[in-house]
């Protein structure tokens, strides 16, 4: 089972990238189309989302198609009869490190689950995953840089979102009623409100840490334990950490046919991959093969020179436009605009090329596709005559991962 601690292949190193913390470097020269690695996720962690129709009939470790029927096939269920599905003992075996803790016979984490369900979350289960998982037990002053992935940024996550515009789809009737839409606040309301949601994402952080710390104390280590005590700054940073590394993947029953058939979406963290950079003419791209969806790999897109920097575009082929691209890089990952903005390739959709799964516009292209994760937020909107609460929903992108060439 692959671990957070970041291992290089021969003639790749990490180090600092100005302006951008760490990045993957190459010390030697690389052809177009080089296959450079492969890894499985941290700790096994693939994750389906929630809204995915077909989950079960995906393992629920390494998402790969279940090929019989559940009933009486050749996978394999929980031992507790939570009724989680796996595709090999061995898959069992290893989601165990974080399944013994967290199986939906235990009624506690099966209410956390269903909460975070609710408000459309899978951050929170992959946290809960990776503190699961901690074996560590020594504790010192400095908790976080005793967590094994303490050298991945891992910013706050509501520090990562932007908060959510309201837009009033009758404005005519908000008018005749004295209210107005969030194009009419003047900047000392927008900065309320920007407040106001922050906070309110970190007392729903700080909430849901209490609720899960109930849920792991005494059956885990003593530092995911301290982690989840020091308030919501950890956790926060944790799913931060997810927010701006997780790779998304589909995994396929088959290819060529119907491409919705079986589908599933998931996502999850790679330790090497998540120290690749952004960068909007990338040199690299990342892929997977829908027999070991959980498996990405990285090659190369161009020629790559010595001590060149290997980046991936963590948008490519999604369906934004070059406004909405630009919007995502800052919000999300805080990277700025370039001064000229190329168009973004046009989406053409899931593609398949040699029986593997491919997104994007090139065959051998795959840093395309996107996932859309869903949360509900309660905030209020404020104008210069009343106060109004709305329900918004608040889209969150991931990094992709389609098929291989």
């Amino acid at each position: 089972m692959a671990s957070w601690r970041r291992s290089c292949p021969e003639g790749l190193e990490i180090r600092p990238s100005v302006g951008k913390g760490l990045g993957l470097f190459t010390t030697k020269a690389l052809e177009e189309g080089e296959e450079l690695f492969e890894e499985d996720p941290v700790c096994g962690m693939a994750l389906l989302m929630f809204d995915q129709p077909n989950g079960r009939r995906h393992c629920q470790h390494c998402m790969r198609f279940l090929p019989e029927t559940l009933e009486g096939g050749t996978s394999v269920c929980c031992a507790a009869g939570c009724g989680a599905f796996y595709c090999t003992k061995a898959c069992r075996e290893e989601a165990w490190a974080h399944h013994s803790v967290l199986c939906g016979a235990n009624e506690c984490w099966a209410n956390f689950e269903q909460e975070a369900r609710e408000c459309c979350n899978e951050y929170y289960i992959l946290a809960a995953r990776a503190l699961a998982s901690l074996r560590a037990d020594t504790l010192e002053e400095d908790l976080w840089e005793q967590s094994p992935w303490s050298g991945y940024a891992s910013p706050a996550w509501w520090e990562t979102m932007k908060r959510p515009k309201y837009e009033d789809s009758d404005s005519e009737s908000s008018a005749s009623h004295g209210e107005s839409s969030s194009a009419d606040l003047d900047s000392e309301d927008e900065a309320s409100l920007d407040r106001f949601f922050q906070s309110t994402v970190r007392d729903q952080t700080c909430d849901m840490g209490q609720k899960l710390l109930s849920v792991l104390e005494g059956q885990v280590s003593s530092l995911a334990e301290a982690l989840l005590r020091a308030g919501p700054e950890p956790l926060g940073r944790l799913m931060g950490l997810l927010r701006v590394n997780a790779m998304a993947l589909h995994a396929f029953r088959q290819v060529g046919e119907d491409e919705d058939q079986d589908l599933a979406r998931g996502m999850a963290i790679y330790s090497l991959t998540s120290a690749m950079n952004h960068d909007g003419e990338a040199n690299c791209f990342v892929s997977s093969d829908p027999d070991m969806p959980q498996r990405c790999l990285v090659r190369t897109l161009r020629r790559v020179e010595p001590e060149e920097e290997l980046c991936i575009d963590y948008l490519q082929g999604s369906p934004y436009t070059t406004e909405q691209r630009c919007q995502v890089l800052l919000q999300q990952y805080g990277i700025a605009p370039p001064e000229e903005p190329k168009e973004p390739m046009p989406y053409m959709g899931t593609a398949f090329v040699d029986g593997h799964v491919c997104a994007g516009t090139r065959a051998h292209q795959q840093t395309a596709g996107w996932c859309l994760i869903v949360s509900s937020f309660l905030f209020k909107t404020m104008t210069s005559t009343a106060i109004s609460w709305h329900v918004l929903l608040w889209h969150f992108h991931i990094k992709t991962i389609p098929g291989t060439s």
